[in-house]
């Protein structure tokens, strides 16, 4: 039986939608880093890496409010896509601690303790098929893929969390694998700023 090959312009059409999706993405991004900017404060705004144009566009915009305020951002995310918002974006992050790389920090962890449900569910499910139960004993290659990934992470802890929930399906268990998660998150990027001790400085 012959194969129907993908015609051209099917190809024109499936490329065009991507590049109108990633371009939604983008356009979505540059909107939400203007709303960052218009909140920063006047002493933040002169210390931008933008030009002078931008920056007194931003100090115009405090005082609005409404319909107003939104038209100005739409505005400045216009100008952002003009010039290119990566200096930008940088300076969000190590001066105010963008709420865009949270929320992606965020949704890792989420992501992590979701497997990990997944994993241990399906393990307790089949312990229960072959009339076992499912004990600490157990080995879960995604919560040794957490361990990796945050080497301060407790292992045993964050297993008993993860048992408990498959157990009773509690949401304080949930909870407390997501604050486990975060606590060895927050432990890394503490190290990772702080610088190493020398010699000299133990003297």
């Amino acid at each position: 039986m012959a194969t129907k090959k993908s015609s051209s312009k099917d190809t024109d059409q499936q490329e065009i939608y991507v590049s109108r999706s990633e371009k939604k993405r983008q356009a979505k991004n540059i909107e939400e880093i203007a709303k960052e900017l218009v909140a920063l404060s006047p002493a933040l705004i002169k210390k931008l890496p933008a030009d002078d144009l931008l920056k007194t566009e931003l100090l115009n915009s405090r005082d609005l409010k409404g319909g107003a305020l939104k038209r100005q951002t739409k505005f400045i995310a216009g100008m952002l896509r003009e010039t290119g918002s990566d200096e930008v974006l940088a300076f969000l992050t190590e001066r105010k601690g963008s709420h865009l790389k949270q929320a992606g920090e965020f949704h890792e962890l989420e992501r992590l303790r979701e497997d990990i449900i997944t994993e241990v569910i399906e393990a307790r499910e089949e312990a229960q098929r072959d009339q076992e139960h499912l004990t600490e004993s157990w080995q879960s290659e995604t919560i040794a893929v957490a361990c990796r990934r945050f080497p301060a992470l407790d292992h045993n802890a964050l297993k008993k969390s993860a048992l408990r929930y498959a157990a009773t399906r509690k949401p304080v268990h949930r909870r407390e694998m997501f604050r486990q998660l975060h606590a060895a998150m927050e432990r890394q990027q503490f190290s990772e700023k702080t610088p190493p001790t020398s010699d000299s400085d133990e003297a």
